[in-house]
Formats: structure tokens, sequence, C-alpha cells
């Protein structure tokens, strides 16, 4: 099975180098029997490859086939990075943390799936927290939230959360 993975948000989180240790092990796991390929968006590491090579094997990230980045225009280049494997390649499972990105895969026929990684540990630590269960809808709204409380969040620069 081919396997692509995104870096962003699945492996590396968007804001930082830190690597998400629950996207390390989906990784790992399914590297053990598929054929990866991960996919770097342009802009993750300023469009450099060897900037993003240098970064994937220092974090162990070591087991896939290659790195796609795209240089296509879209908006969003993932269905283009596609394009740009081997036409006779036929991609089996696309891995992503960004919901209008599974959606536009979805629309373009590639079983996705779409890996949320929480940027608070607990729901108690967030700014905005209710204790209230959410639906489907409110999902996306949630992940977009989380992201945007966490880069405004004052006590990253105070200490460890």
């Amino acid at each position: 099975m081919n396997v692509v993975m995104s870096v962003s948000g699945v492996l590396k989180r968007p804001e930082s180098d830190a690597v998400i240790p629950a996207g390390q092990h989906l990784y790992n796991g399914l590297a053990e029997t598929h054929v990866m390929h991960l996919f770097d968006e342009r802009d993750t590491f300023n469009s450099s490859r060897t900037a993003a090579e240098h970064w994937l094997r220092m974090n162990g990230f070591t087991k896939h086939i290659r790195l796609v980045k795209p240089t296509t225009s879209e908006a969003n280049g993932v269905v283009g990075g596609l394009h740009a494997l081997r036409a006779d390649l036929h991609v089996d499972l696309v891995v992503v943390g960004d919901p209008a990105t599974a959606e536009m895969l979805l629309a373009a026929g590639y079983t996705t799936v779409l890996f949320t990684h929480p940027r608070y540990s607990r729901p108690q630590w967030k700014p905005d927290y209710r204790g209230e269960p959410r639906s489907w809808d409110s999902l996306v709204a949630e992940i977009e939230a989380q992201d945007e409380h966490y880069a405004q969040d004052a006590r990253r620069t105070a200490g460890p959360l």
C-alpha cells in the first residue's frame, strides 16, 4: 500500500520545529508494512528541500522512500504534489492534519485520514472551556480555534504548559 503523509500538522507542529509524538508513532507503524511518501507544503521549511530532509533525518523519520515538495501554484498544493508522483503510482491512503485539505482530497477521489492533534493536553486548560460535547461541524471550528488560542496564548512564553 502506498501511503502519503503530510509533514506539517501530522509529524511536525505547524508553528514550531517540534515533533508531534502521536504522528511519529503513526508514521513508524505505517512504515513497517507500507510504502511511505512524505508530503511537505512549500512554506513549511521556507521551500527548502534540504532543510526538510535535515529535519526529518534529525527526528528519526527515515523510513519513507521520497519527500514530495510541490512546485504548483495551487492555494493548497497537496493535490498538485500528489500529481507530481509517478503517473503509474496508485496512492492508497493520504494522511493530513487539515480538515480543508482532507475535504479537497476526498473530492479529488483520494482515501483520506484526517489526523487531528489537540493543542492543549486537557480540555480544561483551554481559555474557552465550557465542558460541553461538540458536534462534527464544530470539530473543524474547534481545530481552528485551538490553533488561534495556542498562537495567542501568553503562557507559552512564560514556561511549559
